[in-house]
């Protein structure tokens, strides 16, 4: 506490010497200090890091070896597969060709690479003793001190160098400056050895034990002189510091380091200081971190990475300095609620509630105006502003500049909302809590147009390039404000707190995000990715045409491309990118007044205000990381066991899940590293990261896998080669090949013998259906038959008796009698005819004498036809079902019958066909033929043509009826051979 007090109170004493050279103008940039402590898993105690080639950053330390990808730190036992020799490591160091470097506390060191590892010891020539420093000349030859000796490693042998020009205590650290100079600390006390010379020569006794060099200039600190720089040859020159002389070196006690873009960085005894020069040479600090620790938060080495953050170390843990892309303007503490917008020209112009307006030109002057807390401001013309105050007016056109007070009629004095031009000159002034008044020509007068409104004090307001003017009231009120009144358009986005008038096009910026008015439809603006945009109070294109929107979250930026996709498709999501704290925006804007939040002058910056403060950034000249990141599949986890990621990596048989661990190398933003996998067979697409990096797949088979993961920076340049990783799950003798081909033929054989147990038994079930419908076929032709036998024929055969009897007793006349005996004969034929079919009822015709019965069947039927009849047979007759046999004469007869009644031919063909395929049978005629309706669907009250349908269907087979080729009908059937024959 006492030595922070007497900081404060040195830094007080140099800022009040008018003796010391001025300080430079604030440069705006600003860094993000980031700490990771024991709790984040920081090394502790480590002295020495290096970056591979890879992007992993390394640390040593007497607990071990940890590496570091921007997230997670991980303990080391193997670096690239291979093991560590010790848990105490002393040093570390970054080789070409991706190696690493490991010297350890207790004798040895070892070089890994990703194709193997060479460990050093006594036996191959290297020096006992702690390895306490490493470095690379100019021509990439590894040097090494240890506590007994200083080594370089030339063709793969250990040459020991200064054995007869430097003592032989303790080498504490060793390293090349830009001249190529070899420098060695030997307890504190500097020699050097120029290039191309074998000595060493004595160059200065410091109070060190380390080495730092700065812009590759060794620097130390001495105790009559402090911070100083050394170069063989060269005096000592001292740093010329901004702090009091007659206090020596106690401020600025510590080290020195190189940082991003060439900057320089000095340990304090307060902190850590980034310096920059003033005309005179001397260094002051631009920007202050504090430590509050203690000696645990001093750092004392540092570096640059690859992608220019500044790492530095201490006994407690390790920081981060990333310079962020927004700069800060330099503003008082004590002033917020800030306006930052264009005025005169090019100027930005600039105010607080607690300060005065400032005029600032791109060229750095600065011109102080009359007008205090800025409430408002509206550009007439380049040369013509307008600016509301808290009390007051002002108009600024040219080199005149007038103040009017608010309204008479008011009475006191009241603060301006928003303000805007009207078409025609006039200036819309909204007053709080007095509603909408006109000022024109030095005078004020009441706008009547919100009569009858309720709270009438439009929040903001905007005369687009259309000359229609826009306002937004309180209870979340859009509308337009028309001649006559207000005409409300909208009152579900929220609070509308800024408008923009787009290339024509009605841009509105609410607590509901960016809503475009297309026309009558109010077209809200959504971000890939489904994220929100929360409050928006500033909205403003920048020289390129892209869209930038102040939001609670940042500021977001839709560059044109996407901004013209927008307008020729709004319901599409559009790509935005998001700048926020981590690129130096901070604070919110003011929830009320002063808005809008962004404005853009000196020659394109673009300018944010929020309630604490002013930042820019020039929308031309945004730092970008071209680098893409390295992306390291680092293990696999199987079976509760851990495995080396190497390619044609096996895994045990009956492994069904794999949890892989992989990062990607990119340390200024790795909150913002996009990362991207895929498993070919498994993954259709790729898949992104969102938590863990890392992927997990369950319920795998044996196989071959491989692993693709890619990667992309915060600016979204990807790696699109990334990492891969091939794994060969083993099968278990049952997912084998062959294990699973006897299985498919065991499988197959099982089905064979299925299938035919089946068949028989739907063929046994079959026939006795067929037995069992047989059976009550004859039972009903038996019935049949026996009705026809006791009841027809007996009263036919009584009816014949009878009318015999009758033409005994009549008249001898020859015609009554001829047509007596004609009558009769019909009656005995019809008797004949009917035991003929009672007998068929009862005993079908055998199969053997089935065509020479149906010749006789159908010449007894219709002996009208005996003399029309041609009946055949082709192919090789076979036995019929009993069944199908009967169905078939009945069709034939009945379709005879039907040509020899009804057509009216002169000749009728009956035809037979027995193949192998089915039972085939027509009757076709010469006669006049049949209605296609009637063949269709049979005439009303007629069963013939149904009938015989039915008979055929019975027996599985179908019928057709349908006109012959010469004319005339033709019945046709077929019955399949299952069916047909038996």
């Amino acid at each position: 506490m006492a030595l922070g007090r007497l900081a404060v109170l040195l830094m007080w004493w140099w800022t009040a010497c008018s003796s010391w050279a001025a300080p430079p103008a604030p440069d705006g940039v600003t860094h993000e200090r980031r700490r990771w402590t024991q709790a984040d898993g920081a090394p502790q105690q480590s002295f020495r890091m290096t970056q591979t080639g890879d992007g992993l950053l390394w640390f040593s330390s007497p607990a071990g070896l940890t590496s570091f990808d921007g997230v997670r730190f991980r303990q080391e036992n193997k670096v690239y597969g291979h093991a560590l020799l010790s848990s105490s490591i002393a040093s570390v160091l970054a080789l070409p060709g991706g190696r690493l470097a490991v010297g350890y506390h207790f004798g040895g060191l070892s070089i890994f690479s990703r194709n193997g590892v060479h460990h050093y010891d006594a036996s191959n020539g290297f020096p006992p003793g702690s390895v306490t420093s490493m470095a690379l000349d100019g021509a990439g030859v590894l040097h090494v001190a240890v506590s007994s000796a200083l080594v370089r490693l030339h063709d793969g042998q250990w040459q020991e160098i200064g054995r007869d020009s430097l003592p032989r205590d303790m080498r504490t650290a060793i390293v090349f400056d830009r001249d190529g100079t070899l420098w060695v600390s030997v307890n504190a006390h500097y020699y050097a050895r120029a290039r191309g010379t074998d000595r060493f020569v004595d160059v200065l006794d410091a109070d060190d034990l380390w080495l730092t060099t700065v812009g590759g200039i060794v620097h130390t600190v001495l105790r009559d002189k402090g911070l100083v720089r050394v170069r063989l040859g060269h005096p000592v020159e001292v740093v010329k510091m901004a702090q009091p002389p007659a206090q020596g070196p106690l401020l600025y006690a510590g080290g020195m380091f190189d940082g991003p873009g060439g900057s320089l960085w000095y340990q304090r005894q307060d902190g850590v200081a980034r310096m920059v020069a003033d005309g005179a040479g001397v260094l002051h600090p631009m920007e202050v971190f504090a430590n509050n620790n203690g000696n645990g938060d001093a750092p004392h080495s540092g570096m640059v990475d690859r992608e220019g953050n500044l790492w530095l170390l201490s006994f407690e843990g390790v920081e981060r300095y990333r310079p962020h892309r927004f700069r800060r303007l330099p503003t008082s503490k004590e002033s917020f609620y800030w306006l930052a917008q264009r005025g005169i020209g090019d100027e930005l112009w600039l105010g607080s509630m607690e300060s005065p307006v400032l005029r600032l030109g791109a060229d750095g002057s600065r011109r102080q105006t009359a007008i205090v807390a800025p409430q408002a401001l509206v550009r007439a013309a380049p040369d013509h502003v307008w600016v509301g105050s808290a009390t007051d007016l002002w108009e600024i056109h040219g080199d005149r500049e007038r103040r009017w007070g608010m309204p008479e009629q008011l009475g006191k004095t009241y603060e301006i909302q928003a303000m805007a031009l009207e078409r025609g000159g006039a200036l819309l002034v909204s007053i709080i809590r007095q509603g909408l008044w006109r000022f024109q020509d030095g005078r004020w007068q009441r706008d009547t147009r919100l009569r009858g409104v309720p709270e009438p004090t439009p929040m903001s307001m905007l005369t687009d390039s259309g000359g229609r003017t826009w306002i937004s009231l309180v209870n979340n009120r859009f509308g337009e404000l028309t001649a006559t009144g207000f005409r409300p358009v909208s009152t579900s986005l929220g609070m509308v707190l800024a408008m923009f008038d787009c290339g024509g096009r009605l841009l509105i910026g609410s607590e509901q995000g960016v809503t475009w008015r297309d026309g009558e439809t109010l077209r809200p603006l959504r971000l890939r990715g489904g994220a929100p945009i929360r409050r928006v109070t500033g909205l403003v294109t920048d020289g390129g045409g892209s869209l930038w929107i102040h939001s609670d979250d940042g500021l977001y930026r839709i560059a044109p491309a996407a901004l013209r996709r927008f307008w020729q498709a709004p319901g599409e999501p559009v790509e935005a990118e998001l700048f926020n704290f981590e690129d130096g925006v901070r604070g919110l804007a003011s929830q009320v007044r002063p808005l809008p939040s962004l404005g853009v002058a000196h020659g394109g910056r673009l300018y944010y205000a929020t309630v604490s403060q002013v930042g820019w950034i020039d929308p031309a000249t945004i730092g970008r990381n071209p680098r893409a990141p390295d992306v390291l599949i680092q293990s696999l986890h199987s079976g509760g066991r851990d495995y080396d990621a190497v390619d044609g990596l096996a895994l045990p048989a009956r492994t069904t899940s794999v949890d892989v661990a992989f990062t990607a190398t990119a340390l200024s933003m790795p909150e913002r590293v996009r990362l991207k996998y895929r498993l070919d067979g498994v993954d259709d697409d790729w898949r992104e990261v969102r938590r863990e990096r890392g992927a997990q797949y369950t319920n795998l088979g044996p196989g071959s896998y491989r692993l693709h993961v890619i990667a992309a920076n915060e600016d979204g340049v990807w790696n699109r080669t990334g990492a891969g990783l091939h794994f060969v799950i083993a099968p278990a003798f049952w997912q084998t090949w062959w294990f699973r081909l006897a299985c498919a033929l065991a499988a197959l054989l099982a089905l064979a013998l299925l299938y035919r147990w089946r068949m028989a038994v739907v063929r046994r079930r079959a026939e006795e259906r067929i037995a069992a419908r047989l059976e009550a076929t004859m039972l009903e032709r038996n019935r049949i038959a026996r009705a026809l036998h006791d009841n027809l024929l007996q009263a036919v055969q009584a009816l014949i008796l009878r009318f015999h009897a009758v033409q005994a007793r009549l008249p001898r006349e020859p015609e009554l009698q001829a047509m007596l005996d004609k009558v009769l004969g019909y009656a005995e034929k019809l008797v004949e005819n009917a035991r003929d079919e009672v007998l068929a009822l009862r005993q079908p015709p055998p199969c053997d004498e089935l065509v020479e019965e149906l010749r006789d069947a159908l010449l007894k039927a219709t002996p009208e036809a005996a003399a029309l009849l041609d009946f055949a047979t082709e192919g090789t007759a076979r036995p019929l079902r009993s069944e199908t046999a009967v169905e078939v004469l009945y069709v034939l007869r009945e379709a005879v019958a039907n040509s020899a009644r009804h057509a009216g031919a002169t000749r009728v063909t009956v035809r037979l066909r027995f193949t192998d395929e089915a039972l085939q049978g027509e009757v076709g005629d010469d006669g006049k033929g049949i209605d296609p309706v009637v063949a269709r669907d049979g005439r009303a009250g007629h069963w013939g043509l149904v009938g015989m349908r039915e008979r055929i269907a019975r027996v599985g087979g179908a019928l057709a009826v349908e006109a012959g080729a010469a004319g005339g009908t033709v019945v046709g059937f077929s019955v399949p051979a299952a069916s047909a024959y038996a």
